[in-house]
């Protein structure tokens, strides 16, 4: 894994909470970190990511039917590997959250939450620089890529772009981010495909597209299912 690929993670989580006269130049910053993990935009794929995934395809990757489905197309930032194709169903489903607290108890919440299935992360890579992003990063790795952004928050804040607040959230995520990261190849998956069993997410190389599939349906066995029944079926239609 490289260094910047934590770095352009918590760009990407950073961009969110930045005052607005800097978020342009945290976006200029996380598109350089992109680049920098040698993936580009892929062209074929920008603003049409609705084809690339399509509510059928979320269909029967779930189960779900289409009539009940809710598409939500996220382009928040302007980087278009930032970009993603989600399809959601209202279930009634309730998820106890441990990272938020009951203010009056301190028990962890009851959320309403959806089920859903996203598409993200669409771009042109090489097989090579595939397996060097996603394998299981050696302690070392973890400590370089968290002393790297360290270093390069230092100089944000130091140049007035971020406050010491927003650099100690962003140097925590990082830690977070490497902190138990490991993947699993999926075999017979397109060319190379690997699974994120910290963020239990799907990685996937074919033809040079690297993609990201996630889905939240209420148990990590129907999750990983469908990520890779997603993804087989976006493979299929690019063959």
């Amino acid at each position: 894994m490289k260094i910047v690929n934590l770095t352009f993670l918590c760009f990407f989580l950073f961009a969110f909470t930045c005052k607005e006269e800097h978020k342009e130049e945290i976006e200029n910053q996380l598109e350089e970190a992109i680049a920098a993990s040698g993936g580009k935009t892929a062209e074929e794929w920008n603003g049409k990511l609705d084809q690339f995934f399509t509510l059928e395809m979320a269909v029967e990757a779930t189960g779900y039917p289409a009539s009940e489905a809710t598409k939500e197309y996220n382009q928040v930032l302007k980087s278009p590997e930032t970009h993603s194709m989600q399809y959601k169903w209202d279930k009634g489903r309730i998820e106890v959250s441990e990272k938020i607290k009951n203010p009056i108890t301190g028990k962890p919440m009851e959320i309403p939450t959806n089920d859903y299935i996203e598409v993200s992360w669409v771009r042109t890579t090489t097989l090579e620089q595939f397996k060097h992003n996603y394998h299981t990063p050696t302690p070392e790795e973890v400590a370089n890529a968290s002393k790297a952004m360290k270093e390069k928050m230092q100089e944000m804040q130091n140049a007035g772009k971020a406050t010491a607040e927003q650099a100690s959230m962003t140097n925590e995520m990082a830690t977070a981010l490497g902190e138990g990261l490991s993947f699993d190849e999926v075999p017979n998956l397109g060319t190379y495909s690997v699974w994120n069993n910290k963020d239990m997410n799907l990685k996937v190389f074919f033809k040079g597209l690297e993609f990201q599939v996630y889905a939240n349906l209420g148990s990590e066995t129907k999750n990983k299912q469908a990520c890779i029944m997603a993804a087989q079926l976006i493979i299929n239609q690019n063959k």
